[in-house]
């Protein structure tokens, strides 16, 4: 029993500065580091719940974007940060991707990252350019035999990318050209320049150059059609079941950050997202209303990097 009593008291002294220290948290700023330039989904969440969060931290949220290898340069400097609750990650599962792609990237999520919520999860859009004159998948499955297209998405191993990669590898005989950017803005500002014929990104930043005709939306990547743009066609509508998948905004911390400070945060970004008029505004810029609190998200996110290695694999994409 003394000896039990020993390890008990020993337990409660180490847990005792982990609550102080989250009951204190914060006292300054906290950064919101996003994995990919502004315009893109992941920049509208940051800076709509950064604006949300500030009122309820008592200290300033602010938005930095470090775009780069799909996530991977984003999630090395939060990874490397003082795990203290101030240095936070938005990623999507573009990072998970990556890190299945590129075995050598350095980073590795469940090793350098604790995942604490995921939110407003965004399908996928495959849009054609204003030249490019389409009005399906089928449509464009067609054009793609007669000639040699190009596809731009925001970067190798970004969910939008694997998507396509996927869709292509259901059709035999088509191959088409993919060409990196920086992220979804880029992406369809080439689209609407005719750089590239095509465009994989997400749905948020298309919603209103679809309805402007800027660019031609043909499918979306959800199960059911998207109530932003009720018109686009499902891919399994379009005759692909097999591609279907969306993108999530996760909010990760580095590995080290104490439980209390993690959970703290993770609750805030869920209280964020339960807001009416968050979701709200979130639902007519075409993100899914859903949100994982992080036990749930950690569960998922080992889960989900099993299913991604499976679709790396089976459309080739790994790399030595």
């Amino acid at each position: 029993m003394s000896g039990f009593l020993a390890v008990l008291g020993l337990t409660i002294l180490c847990a005792v500065p982990s609550i102080a220290q989250a009951q204190q948290y914060p006292t300054r700023a906290v950064r919101l580091i996003v994995s990919f330039p502004p315009g893109g989904g992941l920049d509208i969440i940051a800076r709509l719940f950064a604006d949300k969060m500030t009122p309820i931290l008592g200290q300033p949220v602010v938005v930095e974007n470090r775009a780069g290898a799909a996530g991977a340069v984003a999630g090395k400097q939060v990874a490397a940060a003082e795990p203290d609750g101030y240095t936070v990650l938005v990623a999507s599962n573009s990072m998970i991707v990556n890190q299945i792609m590129n075995p050598k990237s350095g980073l590795d999520t469940e090793r350098d990252l604790f995942a604490v919520a995921s939110v407003a999860p965004q399908a996928i859009i495959i849009v054609t350019a204003p030249d490019l004159k389409v009005g399906s998948l089928k449509e464009l499955i067609e054009v793609a035999r007669t000639r040699s297209l190009n596809f731009g998405t925001p970067g190798p191993g970004s969910i939008p990318h694997l998507l396509f990669e996927q869709f292509l590898s259901t059709i035999p005989g088509v191959k088409m050209t993919h060409v990196p950017f920086q992220g979804a803005g880029p992406a369809l500002t080439g689209a609407m320049a005719n750089q590239v014929e095509i465009a994989s990104v997400t749905l948020p930043p298309s919603v209103g150059l679809v309805s402007a005709n800027k660019v031609r939306g043909i499918a979306v990547t959800t199960a059911a059609r998207s109530k932003a743009l009720p018109q686009i066609p499902t891919t399994a509508e379009a005759g692909f079941p097999a591609v279907v998948g969306t993108a999530w905004c996760g909010f990760f911390v580095p590995a080290k950050t104490p439980k209390a400070i993690a959970d703290r945060l993770g609750e805030v970004f869920l209280r964020v997202a339960a807001m009416p008029d968050v979701q709200e505004r979130l639902g007519k810029l075409g993100f899914e209303p859903a949100t994982t609190p992080g036990e749930q998200f950690r569960r998922e996110l080992s889960q989900e990097i099993k299913t991604w290695t499976a679709v790396v694999d089976k459309v080739g994409l790994r790399r030595p």
